[in-house]
């Protein structure tokens, strides 16, 4: 499988699309909300894609719950991790929530939700109520269950953004975040130490985020958190994924091309490269064309179609808790 994940502009693939697919660099497919106008819609393209494609190839979107859920029509509103730790039944409903997210994916043929978040809340901008917490050890409470039940649906789980985004107040979509903490690793990192120790997680995506008490370059291009601190300290196995490379935190790392070939050579084995097509050809044409074997781990196993998961009992008892957590955090912080 190829090192990029790229996106798609509509609900339908066009002509360059098609091609772009079919460049053996090309191992990823992440979809956001444009490309979804309803389940059958979302289903043909999942189908002409890997069609297309005619290779193994991950398809991934982030439908974490509340403001980041991609697909809303005819999918199970999801709440954000917060609203778990906040219920008195919340470990509970965090594994139900972590399987019906993945069920309802995977039914799609989608591998992916890029979750969970494992940040700490909640005066991050990008992070918010995206986090469990904002103190480390109820965030492993949480986020473990999350976990556990989208391992029990057959999805990988992708830990971000390492090693935590939630020590800035700036959004690393708009602009490269500082953090200069020296206590990162004894904090906000012990979250993904333990995940990782106790084979929680499958992928990991880091921070756009400058640490500059440790390094000068963004997580997500710097070999000393991914080569030093993830691998040969932490002793993690899976797939690193870079965040989306078009994001303004890593405009430090030079030009799309420059930012997706540091990415690689920094350790990950996955860059992504998003809602830009000519800084996505760039990177095409500037990563060396390689098959990277590990990304074969994230692939999903066979499962039933939508309308079948749909009438099992699982998923009706689930959706109705979840729907209904849901709903009373929206009416709460409405």
């Amino acid at each position: 499988m190829g090192p990029l994940m790229l996106d798609v502009l509509g609900y339908e693939l066009n002509a360059e699309e098609r091609e772009i697919i079919q460049h053996p660099t090309v191992g990823g497919i992440i979809f956001f909300a444009r490309n979804y106008h309803d389940r059958a819609q979302l289903r043909a393209l999942t189908k002409d894609i890997r069609k297309t494609a005619a290779k193994p190839l991950l398809i991934a979107v982030d439908q974490e719950g509340g403001r980041v859920q991609r697909f809303r029509e005819e999918f199970t509103q999801l709440p954000p991790a917060r609203a778990f730790e906040q219920h008195n039944n919340g470990v509970e409903l965090a594994k139900k929530g972590g399987w019906l997210m993945a069920a309802e994916l995977l039914a799609m043929d989608i591998d992916l939700s890029l979750a969970p978040v494992l940040d700490l809340g909640f005066d991050c901008k990008a992070i918010g109520d995206r986090a469990f917490s904002d103190d480390p050890k109820k965030i492993i409470k949480y986020a473990s269950q999350f976990i556990k039940g989208m391992k029990q649906a057959g999805m990988a789980t992708t830990g971000k953004h390492f090693p935590g985004h939630g020590g800035v107040i700036a959004d690393s979509h708009l602009e490269t975040p500082f953090d200069s903490r020296e206590n990162i690793k004894e904090h906000d990192m012990i979250v993904f130490k333990y995940l990782i120790e106790n084979n929680l997680l499958d992928a990991m995506m880091p921070a756009h985020v400058v640490f500059d008490a440790y390094d000068d370059k963004p997580a997500s291009g710097s070999d000393y958190w991914l080569k030093q601190v993830l691998r040969q300290d932490l002793h993690f196995k899976g797939v690193i994924f870079s965040d989306d490379l078009n994001m303004k935190g890593a405009d430090v790392m030079g030009s799309y091309s420059e930012r997706a070939i540091a990415a690689q050579q920094a350790g990950c084995d996955m860059v992504m490269l998003c809602n830009n097509r000519d800084g996505a050809i760039q990177a095409l044409d500037g990563l060396p064309q390689i098959n990277v074997p590990i990304l074969d781990t994230l692939l999903k196993r066979p499962t039933g179609e939508y309308q079948e998961l749909i009438k099992t009992s699982m998923w009706k008892e689930t959706e109705r808790e979840i729907s209904r957590l849901s709903l009373e955090w929206r009416e709460k912080h409405s």
